[in-house]
């Protein structure tokens, strides 16, 4: 499968919304205020992550704690593994087992899973001995452990894998589309790229296949276009499934902002969404 994806500023070590920054000095991170350059973390761990729910993760040594905006270190790093914290909670590994910590840095859910995924509208996906379940923030199992795979929930649903095969949860466990898929991505816009007998199409959030299996690569929907490839060639369609854009590019992407770096006999470029080119942070056109 091959994609080009739009360049993204990727770097997980900064929060705009506060404007801090991560910064280097001699091997060791630590964070300022990006406007007025004022050190609000000396430089002194191996790692620094996003911000969420006002704390940062850090490394430090190979164990993992936690920072708040002020540079405090509230939670002193001593996890093997750690995650960022969601709705108040965030899952931790002392190397062996998984489990949940609040912000004082007391474990709230006992470290005895195989893997954990943060809290997402009320529940975590966690495994044990290898099966996934779902349990809520007291450590209730609420969705019975029966499946190899399970992401986190996201507006009710939550993709899972049973018997080999991919299918989508409500928060009561039960299907809204049945595991019959060999793979399926998460929905943006309201589709989810689903693959069945090694062909890609799309589905909807009731597990309607609102355009069929036709393609050899698919992926999400972005600003009402979505990438598809047949062949070594793709190009673009819209929710209803029509070509809006031909099947003509070697590397595709996803939009964003209107634009989409692609690439065709070897040279990139960006192209709108009518697959117009426009010329772009220093990439010409084809002539």
């Amino acid at each position: 499968m091959r994609w080009f994806l739009i360049p993204l500023l990727l770097l997980v070590k900064f929060s705009f919304a506060q404007q801090l920054i991560a910064y280097e000095d001699s091997g060791k991170y630590g964070i300022k205020d990006a406007a007025s350059g004022k050190i609000i973390l000396q430089a002194k761990y191996d790692e620094i992550y996003t911000f969420s729910e006002g704390l940062a993760m850090v490394g430090l040594a190979g164990k993992y704690g936690y920072v708040d905006k002020t540079g405090k270190e509230v939670i002193a790093p001593k996890f093997a593994e750690a995650n960022s914290f969601s709705e108040g909670l965030a899952a931790v590994s002392d190397g062996d087992n998984w489990g949940f910590i609040d912000k004082k840095g007391n474990i709230v859910i006992p470290m005895e899973y195989d893997d954990a995924n943060g809290f997402s509208e009320g529940l975590a996906s966690v495994s044990h001995n290898s099966i996934a379940g779902f349990i809520d923030k007291t450590g209730k199992t609420v969705i019975p452990f029966q499946f190899e795979y399970a992401q986190s929930f996201a507006q009710g649903l939550a993709l899972v894998q049973k018997d080999g095969f991919a299918g989508v949860i409500d928060q009561q466990g039960n299907f809204v589309v049945q595991p019959k898929y060999l793979e399926i991505q998460d929905f943006s816009e309201g589709l989810a790229p689903v693959n069945m007998n090694n062909k890609w199409g799309y589905i909807n959030r009731q597990g309607d296949e609102v355009i069929k299996p036709e393609y050899d690569n698919a992926i999400q929907f972005s600003e009402g276009l979505a990438g598809v490839m047949i062949g070594d060639k793709g190009g673009f369609i819209d929710p209803s499934g029509n070509i809006v854009i031909p099947l003509i590019y070697d590397q595709i992407g996803i939009f964003a902002n209107g634009i989409c770096l692609v690439e065709q006999n070897g040279k990139q470029f960006y192209i709108d969404k009518k697959g117009n080119c426009i010329e772009y942070q220093g990439l010409t056109c084809p002539n």
